[in-house]
């Protein structure tokens, strides 16, 4: 089993998420992140807002309809004469008349308290559309630096994964199919050295079962990381 050929693979494999660790990691990529979440949330709440709105106006004009028709029937009730009335109509009419009083009262309570609401729903609205242009704003200039340190990084990205491509034809299929396997699984190193009684990736010990194993196979994979520890032999 020819080691040293997925070595060299994976050290220049390695190469490549460094520099990918490195923008991906990059300020700028962590401020475009929180800008597009500013946005995502200013929209969500200028929707929801919308939804609201819609539905106190469509409150708000019911309770006027209704206001409206019982300060109309608080009218025709009020010019009644009152001397063609008995006294059980004359009862039944300031009767009605004290409820339609207290019911345009309580909807008067109502509309001035949606009419509020309607205010902080445009208020809000507002301030979300603020924070979307303040972030557009400033998405415009972060992303032209990420792109910056794009345009640097990827060319170089490039050129090592074509080196890479080259490197598959030397290497024993089953390792590579056992590090393409690990690499899936964001598992990196996945080949790694018998140091130490122990595996070089996550340090653990080995039983002496497993070092046995070990010197007879040249390589087995770890139960606690689940790399492969492979035995280095001596220079010739």
């Amino acid at each position: 089993m020819n080691i040293e050929e997925i070595l060299n693979y994976q050290k220049k494999d390695f190469e490549i998420i460094k520099l990918e660790r490195s923008l991906n990691e990059s300020p700028n990529k962590k401020i475009i992140n929180q800008i597009q979440n500013i946005v995502k949330d200013s929209q969500s709440t200028s929707a929801a807002l919308e939804t609201e709105a819609e539905e106190v106006l469509l409150q708000f004009n019911n309770l006027k309809k209704l206001y409206e028709d019982n300060i109309n029937s608080f009218i025709i009730l009020s010019k009644k004469e009152s001397d063609t009335l008995n006294e059980a109509e004359a009862a039944e009419i300031i009767k009605l008349t004290n409820a339609m009083a207290s019911n345009l009262n309580i909807l008067e309570k109502k509309l001035l308290a949606l009419a509020e609401k309607v205010n902080a729903i445009l208020s809000g609205y507002d301030e979300a559309k603020k924070k979307y242009q303040k972030a557009k704003i400033h998405y415009k200039d972060v992303s032209e630096n990420f792109n910056a340190e794009k345009n640097e990084l990827s060319p170089r990205i490039a050129k090592l994964s074509e080196e890479l491509k080259k490197m598959e034809t030397k290497i024993e299929s089953k390792l590579f199919t056992l590090y393409k396997e690990k690499r899936q699984d964001r598992i990196f190193p996945i080949f790694v050295e018998f140091t130490s009684n122990g595996c070089g990736g996550c340090m653990m010990e080995l039983p002496s079962a497993q070092i046995e194993k070990l010197k007879r196979e040249n390589m087995l994979e770890c139960e606690n990381c689940h790399r492969y520890i492979y035995l280095k032999q001596p220079e010739k």
